[in-house]
């Protein structure tokens, strides 16, 4: 049986891969609690000092499987608590995390991203976040760990918009940290890596919780916010639309109902 999770470690570096390259790494339920035993595990493990997050094939994530089953506003309040808890264990790791965006991170790939400390973005990644073009609420974080990034005005311009941007526009307005060509991308990630494995982890755990801290204050209710905004939506006969449409390939016809 082929995992959708797969765990390698070299040194003091762990490297979480994401592997459903045919649906370019798109999350089903089973595979985000998959993640998070591996993620609890590398927590607990002090002889990881950094973890990297990439995928498999050519994409880093397409968020999550909207095909797995239909939504509504109770079982997606349910999936979404879980995969906010899933992708906030990221961003409390102890640990630095460096996600590697090779190829597409969109929708909830790139909220997986935004919780990493460090993004690293081929030139030809596209990222951004499209549920507003499906009729969706993005509800994994983005409404707090986006801004910080970007600022507010290209937060509302991602979010609204949902158009996708290239590595290059990305690093322009602080969405990842560093962009470099597609074929340098692995080696830029493992000299990051190498780096980070080599500094004092504790004073750099105590670094990440302070600048989180002072960052994300109310995080937990923001979170429980775009958990009921998302989870609501799905009453709407324009989530319906956007998705018939996307499934169709065709313009969505969106009502206001």
């Amino acid at each position: 049986m082929t995992e959708n999770i797969i765990v390698t470690r070299k040194g003091r570096i762990a490297t979480v891969t994401l592997n459903r390259p045919q649906q370019l790494n798109a999350f089903t339920t089973a595979m985000v609690g998959e993640l998070e035993k591996k993620l609890a595990a590398l927590r607990d493990d002090d002889q990881v000092r950094v973890v990297v997050l990439a995928g498999s094939g050519k994409a880093f994530c397409a968020g999550v499987d909207i095909q797995e089953k239909p939504y509504n506003p109770l079982n997606s309040r349910i999936f979404l608590k879980t995969f906010n808890r899933v992708v906030a264990m990221v961003e409390n790791l102890s640990q630095p995390t460096v996600a590697i965006l090779h190829g597409a991170a969109v929708a909830g790939g790139l909220e997986l991203a935004l919780a990493c400390t460090f993004r690293i973005a081929a030139r030809e990644a596209k990222m951004g976040l499209p549920e507003i073009n499906l009729g969706l609420v993005a509800a994994v974080g983005t409404t707090y760990r986006l801004p910080r990034l970007v600022g507010f005005g290209k937060a509302m311009e991602m979010c609204l918009l949902g158009r996708l941007l290239t590595g290059e526009e990305a690093e322009a307005i602080g969405l990842v940290n560093w962009v470099c060509p597609r074929e340098k991308i692995d080696d830029e990630a493992a000299r990051l890596a190498q780096k980070l494995a080599e500094q004092p982890p504790v004073a750099m755990s105590l670094i990440k919780d302070a600048l989180y801290a002072a960052a994300t204050p109310h995080e937990g209710s923001n979170s429980l916010m775009e958990i009921l905004s998302a989870s609501v939506n799905h009453y709407t006969e324009d989530k319906k639309e956007g998705l018939n449409a996307f499934l169709a390939k065709r313009k969505p016809d969106f009502r206001g109902r």
